[in-house]
């Protein structure tokens, strides 16, 4: 039976990603309400690489799918961050992503706003480079207020024991250094996300960034984050994604009690495939099948699907009784 662990800190990231994506919505239709007289209908909400405007959105739709996307969004990293609290560094690392994405788009719909602000015809309005900038430096400003809000986080209090004798272990020699690395992916995934981000760049184009953003901000980290190197060493298990340096899952091997291989179904055990937290359990999950599983030393359980889990499995226990003999050892 496993137990789950969750502190203050977990529920206080939760809280802040979701607030950030609250407050960007009613900045947004506090600066809709402000400017309404003012604005022009439709609205200019897609801007040529000169900064010309060369879509247009009506009034109150431009204000419908802003809030949308926003509230959308905001549920959907809320959510999240509830599922992660057992992994306190990813559940941190999305909480800081979650307020960049809400700065980012809140600050895009409101400078969309405060550039049609007083023009007679949509087709006149132009967005400034400075604008973009500000849009920028705004996501950038509270993603890293969010990492700060988000604090590290206690630790969970541990247990030290060391892997049972049943369990496949390597025999290393003193002093000597190994280290196993494979890597892992999810073509499903891939198509998903790629599909996304296409389907938010037509929408875009076609209909305005206002409704082709939300896509794209999904599909983007979808389709790159589908695939992982999975790396056992003398620092513990670590998940790194193959296109991007960050997020990067590292459980060292003092958490650790013993690893193993086993089957998994990724609908049945974990309901669904990417970053899971359930039923005790979390863990990278990119497909059905052999997996290499760690049990933690807090009770959890720590999954990532990859080939040649055995020997991955083999090599930290070995580590994890080198790094902590058995008492009397």
């Amino acid at each position: 039976m496993f137990r789950r662990h969750e502190g203050p800190s977990g529920h206080r990231r939760t809280a802040v990603v979701t607030l950030a994506f609250g407050l960007a919505a009613a900045a947004v239709s506090l600066g809709c309400a402000g400017l309404w007289d003012r604005l022009p209908d439709p609205l200019a909400t897609h801007f040529g690489a000169g900064g010309a405007a060369d879509g247009f959105t009506a009034r109150g739709g431009f204000l419908g799918v802003a809030l949308g996307v926003l509230l959308g969004l905001g549920a959907l990293f809320g959510t999240l961050a509830h599922l992660g609290r057992e992994a306190p560094g990813a559940q941190r690392a999305l909480t800081a992503a979650g307020c960049a994405v809400a700065a980012l788009l809140g600050a895009a719909f409101g400078v969309t706003l405060w550039a049609n602000a007083g023009a007679d015809d949509a087709g006149t309005v132009t967005l400034a480079g400075r604008q973009l900038a500000l849009v920028c430096a705004a996501s950038a400003a509270l993603g890293g207020l969010g990492w700060l809000l988000a604090g590290p986080g206690a630790p969970p209090p541990v247990t030290r024991r060391t892997p049972a004798p049943t369990a496949p272990r390597l025999e290393l020699a003193d002093g000597e250094r190994a280290s196993w690395t494979h890597t892992a992916g999810s073509r499903p995934i891939a198509y998903v996300g790629l599909a996304l981000a296409v389907a938010g760049v037509v929408a875009g184009v076609t209909v305005g960034w206002g409704s082709g953003i939300g896509l794209l901000a999904g599909g983007l980290p979808l389709a790159l984050l589908t695939g992982a190197r999975v790396t056992v060493d003398r620092r513990g298990l670590t998940v790194t994604p193959l296109l991007l340096p960050r997020p990067r899952l590292t459980v060292p091997l003092d958490r650790i009690e013993e690893a193993t291989e086993r089957e998994v179904n990724a609908l049945r055990d974990f309901a669904g495939w990417g970053y899971r937290v359930h039923s005790g359990a979390s863990g990278v999950i990119l497909r059905s099948g052999g997996a290499l599983s760690a049990r933690l030393s807090h009770g959890s359980e720590f999954v990532v699907t990859v080939d040649d889990a055995r020997t991955a499995a083999a090599l930290l226990n070995a580590l994890v009784v080198r790094e902590r003999p058995a008492p009397g050892a």
